[in-house]
């Protein structure tokens, strides 16, 4: 049972991303449709303040900007009967200038781009405050269930036998397990109107968890909270509680009463900390309960997979090092782990602290995919030419696969894979074209 509920956190993220991916560009198409509008106005009021410091310029590109500054006017009086004052403010913070502008609603056109400007940026703006909150809706719901998992597996530590009922409750449950089950709902309940910081110590303490994997992220997880807690009961305004629970690092520049906000990269951010931490306590605790149990291998190489595809390096690397360090891994898995634990890290920098690791490796005794995966991350292009033919022969992949593994996008860039595209009879019979009585399909 835990492990659909692994997928079912999995799948509602996946939903969260695709719903954002699916409203932001259209968000942002209407946004840029009336911000194109405004930003003559504001390039010709920009560069009117700084030619009014000719001695920042040489004279070639002052007449440059002169007369560039010149055409914009020509076109916006063309435009409008009356050209629209645009008023920049300068502030110098210590070594950093700040600007600030503001143009004024005398046209009725540039009133409405600039109240329409204002709208689509409030949506974008609710659409990812929005998706982080759904987002700790959904972790909140994926924790509920590992806990109801193990309290239905160990009610007595769920402290049911301290607690007491009155006749009047005890009456409306058909069996001493109903009100068991009662009591323990009781019990979830207050844990998850705790904190954060509580639900981790819990975790610890009553579960007897590790959680180590946690060390490195905890301080954002914390933040991630805090933040969601502002904008579900104080507007988005930072108050004291915020500043005392957020680590110094993670609120760098943000003080008492300013307003947060949720961008693209801060939801995408949020989103990757949160899935890479709760998949994992929800596999450290399937290990715990289930520790014989080789499918988690399997499960978890699942989730990998569709997260390599997307770059998500830093929850795939997580993923596999907890597969790899699990011992009743399936060999198969554990090998494919330990491929993609490498490939994250070259992709994140740090191909160095593994290349001796790598270049070691010997998988002449393993299936021939996983020697070209090996090739792969050496960057071994005649040993992955070499090993190519006899994986397609064998069918230990297909053509598809081949097209879109992250291990082989290097290869894929290089002349020699589009020499093998050509000359490769395994492309010729995937684009051959096979006629049936109603279409002419590819197989």
């Amino acid at each position: 049972m835990i492990n659909k509920h692994i997928l079912d956190f999995n799948e509602n993220l996946i939903g969260l991303r695709d719903f954002v991916e699916l409203i932001d560009p259209f968000l942002n198409e209407k946004l840029e449709e009336h911000d194109q509008h405004l930003q003559p106005l504001i390039l010709s009021a920009m560069l009117k303040e700084v030619l009014t410091n000719p001695q920042d310029f040489e004279q070639e590109d002052k007449e440059k900007y002169t007369e560039f500054q010149q055409k914009l006017t020509k076109d916006l009086e063309a435009k409008y009967s009356e050209i629209p004052d645009v008023i920049i403010d300068k502030k110098e913070d210590g070594e950093q200038k700040k600007y600030s502008i503001k143009i004024a609603n005398t046209n009725s056109e540039v009133s409405k781009h600039l109240d329409n400007v204002a709208k689509n940026r409030s949506h974008i703006e609710l659409l990812y405050t929005n998706s982080l909150i759904s987002t700790l809706s959904s972790v909140e719901w994926f924790f509920s269930q590992l806990l109801h998992f193990f309290y239905d597996k160990h009610p007595e530590s769920a402290g049911v036998q301290k607690r007491t009922m009155t006749l009047t409750e005890l009456k409306s449950f058909g069996s001493i397990e109903d009100a068991e089950k009662y009591l323990i709902d009781v019990k979830i309940d207050e844990i998850l109107r705790g904190n954060f910081e509580s639900w981790l110590n819990l975790l610890k303490t009553e579960l007897s968890l590790g959680l180590g994997y946690l060390n490195d992220i905890m301080d954002e997880l914390i933040e991630v909270y805090q933040r969601r807690n502002l904008f579900v009961h104080n507007g988005g305004i930072v108050n004291s509680i915020y500043l005392s629970k957020v680590n110094e690092k993670e609120r760098n520049g943000i003080s008492l009463n300013d307003k947060l906000t949720v961008d693209k990269e801060y939801l995408d951010n949020a989103i990757c900390k949160l899935q890479k931490a709760f998949i994992l306590i929800g596999a450290e605790l399937w290990k715990k309960l289930s520790p014989e149990d080789t499918s988690r291998g399997d499960i978890l190489g699942d989730i990998v997979y569709e997260n390599l595809l997307h770059s998500r390096w830093e929850i795939c690397e997580g993923l596999c090092y907890f597969s790899l360090k699990d011992s009743q891994i399936d060999p198969v898995d554990k090998v494919i782990a330990q491929i993609n634990y490498w490939l994250c890290k070259k992709e994140t920098g740090e191909y160095k602290s593994i290349e001796k690791e790598i270049n070691k490796a010997d998988f002449s005794d393993k299936k021939e995919i996983f020697q070209l995966g090996l090739f792969a991350l050496r960057g071994e292009t005649e040993k992955i030419l070499e090993t190519l033919p006899i994986v397609l022969e064998t069918n230990q992949t297909n053509i598809e696969r081949i097209e879109q593994f992250p291990l082989l996008r290097e290869f894929r860039e290089t002349e020699e894979y589009k020499t093998f595209k050509k000359e490769s009879k395994f492309f010729k019979e995937k684009n051959k074209e096979v006629i049936t009585p109603n279409k002419v399909e590819k197989e």
